[in-house]
């Protein structure tokens, strides 16, 4: 739980604090999103697998990540030095996605192979 919090914290701080120059639309912007919030995903994973199924961890770990991803753009629309970008949006949710789905594969294979 405290790595998490941390996780969630340097998100937040990320988030909100001044970027040099203008945002744009790279695409090396997109994969940033896509990984941080893969990683969040995984280890939002990591801490709902102990409570429910592989399953219902999956989705809750996805929506959450999407969710925050989702928050912090709103929290960067009302910020005069950063932008609302539903392209981020999308990057955050399909990388929490496909984190989830292929951790979760790979558990599997693992859990299958011991």
């Amino acid at each position: 739980m405290f790595l998490l919090t941390v996780w969630f914290a340097m998100i937040l701080i990320a988030s909100v604090v001044p970027v040099a120059g203008v945002e744009t639309d790279l695409p090396a912007d997109k994969v940033v999103h896509f990984v941080m919030y893969g990683l969040t995903a995984i280890l939002l994973f990591r801490f709902f697998e102990r409570k429910t199924t592989l399953t219902r961890a999956c989705y809750s770990s996805v929506a959450v990540a999407a969710l925050y991803g989702a928050g912090m753009e709103v929290v960067q629309y009302f910020l005069p030095y950063r932008s609302f970008s539903a392209g981020d949006m999308a990057a955050n949710t399909t990388g929490a996605f496909l984190a989830c789905v292929l951790y979760v594969k790979g558990k599997k294979l693992w859990d299958s192979s011991q």
